[in-house]
């Protein structure tokens, strides 16, 4: 593209200008991630929310922040941990099959043995960078993390060297284990849980948060903290975004939070703190539930969801993701990868799909980051729609899996793409809205960069230098960010040849980072 000179350099100017390393380390000397599982955006107001409503209006406000694909929740505790896409970090779903781990069956990327299992195999690679509480243990900083969810063994989960003055906390087990022997007399265990259909969660993440400002914090509170809550994610898959228990989470997550501001206030280190709350992907309700492993038997698949045997070429092993079904093809066969591509672009339930090298009418894996060494042959994300279910908030999806009315997320739907960062302490500006595009992975390297951390191998994430409290606003310093769509299609895929398939995938590039903002079948909307 040509473009007047006198532009060039002025946009090269202002790249500079918000270049990471031009920027100096922060003014805080700690740092708290809250993550509210499952938080979507529109659901911080005055009423749900007063405690994060109040934590926005008087910090920063990203009102345009993603997670990463697939928008679930392990990909996206690894980046929010890493800075990393999933091509980059190795972790591109919840739960991925990786025979060398377990031939018969998906693994949880966030359970304890398989991370155990899989570091053993690869030198500690299970995740293939170093996360945001290894680094600042590195340069010699204090941490603490505790999360209700065992999501939370992400961030922190290696059990070399350490001491209970770095612990991890998770589901209610710790590490190092001795951990608990300060929280176990007092406080006893981690609650029982309760029925998602007709309970919020608050016990066990009020458990959680106090075992963090009581007991974790007892000594002073660490340069790094995250807490990671379950709710409203926990309620809205039971019930569905919107609904009256998912309100009465929303009160619980924004409670939680007051009590760690209340923690830091009473330490006397709040005005000395950067709080970051953000969620790690939105939600949709299910309006179609599908059984995709059922699907394709009935049409002479060998599809199973785990093993009892050593499974054969051209046998499919389905792993349902919520929004997203991926589909790993035994020894890699192409005709029976191409025979399920072609069947699943004659459907009305697939929304966009993703192979390994973009047969046609695909994408490639590597179009969404997801081209990680453990990849699956065909990922489909499911099919989604502009509607309001009644007693809802808008943006419904199908789902492999969970019935109609209850939310789920994993898709490409704008309603799943779209979460929720706050920020506020001495580092962010002040009543700000910042319209630029952010994510995930663009925490890790903005709290690195806070902490004075200088990571070994580069983010794939930013910093989000527009939002700092000494530079120049985004309206009056920032190049503009640049949307654009990506098709693919396909004709003759009937019986007769009569039926065609299309996809679209919308992506805003920005610094060289690209932020998806939706994609599904059929033609892109009109901008």
């Amino acid at each position: 593209m040509n473009r007047p000179p006198g532009r060039i350099t002025c946009a090269l100017l202002l790249t500079l200008l918000f270049a990471p390393a031009a920027l100096a380390a922060g003014k805080a000397h700690h740092v708290l991630i809250v993550v509210m599982d499952g938080l979507r955006r529109d659901s911080v107001t005055a009423e749900n929310m007063p405690t994060l409503y109040g934590l926005a209006r008087g910090g920063t406000f990203f009102d345009n922040h993603h997670p990463v694909y697939l928008s679930t929740t392990e990909v996206n505790g690894t980046a929010l941990a890493t800075g990393m896409a999933p091509a980059d970090s190795g972790i591109m779903a919840n739960r991925e099959y990786r025979p060398d781990v377990d031939l018969l069956r998906p693994v949880d990327t966030q359970g304890q043995w398989a991370a155990w299992k899989g570091d053993r195999l690869s030198d500690d690679s299970w995740i293939r960078t170093r996360t945001l509480p290894e680094l600042a243990r590195a340069a010699g900083l204090k941490t603490a993390v505790a999360g209700t969810k065992g999501v939370a063994i992400v961030w922190d989960r290696g059990i070399k060297n350490r001491t209970v003055d770095q612990p991890t906390v998770f589901e209610g087990k710790a590490i190092p284990s001795a951990t608990l022997d300060k929280v176990l007399p007092d406080m006893g265990p981690l609650p029982p849980g309760v029925d998602w259909k007709h309970l919020s969660n608050n016990v066990q993440d009020n458990w959680t948060t106090h075992v963090l400002t009581d007991k974790l914090w007892a000594d002073g509170v660490p340069s790094l903290s995250v807490l990671w809550l379950s709710e409203p994610d926990f309620s809205q898959h039971g019930t569905g975004p919107g609904s009256e228990q998912c309100k009465l989470a929303l009160k619980s997550s924004d409670d939680r939070l007051a009590t760690a501001l209340k923690a830091l206030d009473d330490k006397g280190v709040r005005n000395d703190t950067d709080v970051l709350v953000v969620s790690d992907h939105g939600f949709s309700t299910i309006y179609r539930k599908i059984d995709m492993g059922d699907i394709l038997r009935k049409r002479k698949f060998k599809a199973e969801g785990t093993y009892y045997k050593k499974p054969e070429p051209g046998n499919i092993l389905v792993v349902g993701l919520g929004g997203t079904v991926t589909f790993y093809v035994i020894g890699h066969d192409m005709p029976t990868r191409d025979r399920l591509v072609a069947f699943l672009q004659t459907t009305d339930y697939a929304g966009v799909l993703f192979t390994r090298d973009g047969v046609e009418g695909t994408f490639k894996l590597a179009d969404a980051g997801l081209d990680t060494p453990n990849a699956p042959d065909v990922v489909m994300a499911l099919r989604w729609k502009d509607q309001t279910m009644r007693g809802h908030m808008p943006g419904t999806v199908v789902c492999d899996g969970m019935d109609v009315g209850q939310g789920t997320h994993g898709s490409l739907s704008r309603f799943d793409l779209h979460n929720t960062l706050i920020a506020s302490g001495p580092d962010f500006k002040s009543g700000y809205v910042n319209k630029l595009p952010s994510a995930n992975s663009d925490v890790a390297p903005t709290v690195a960069h806070i902490l004075g951390i200088t990571p070994p191998r580069a983010m794939d994430g930013r910093v989000l230098a527009e939002a700092l409290a000494d530079s120049p606003t985004a309206a009056d310093a920032n190049p503009s960010p640049q949307t654009a769509t990506i098709e693919a299609s396909r004709d003759n895929l009937g019986d007769r040849g009569d039926k065609s398939w299309s996809q679209y995938l919308q992506i805003t590039t920005y610094q060289n980072r690209r932020y998806y903002d939706e994609g599904n079948a059929g033609a892109p909307p009109a901008q």
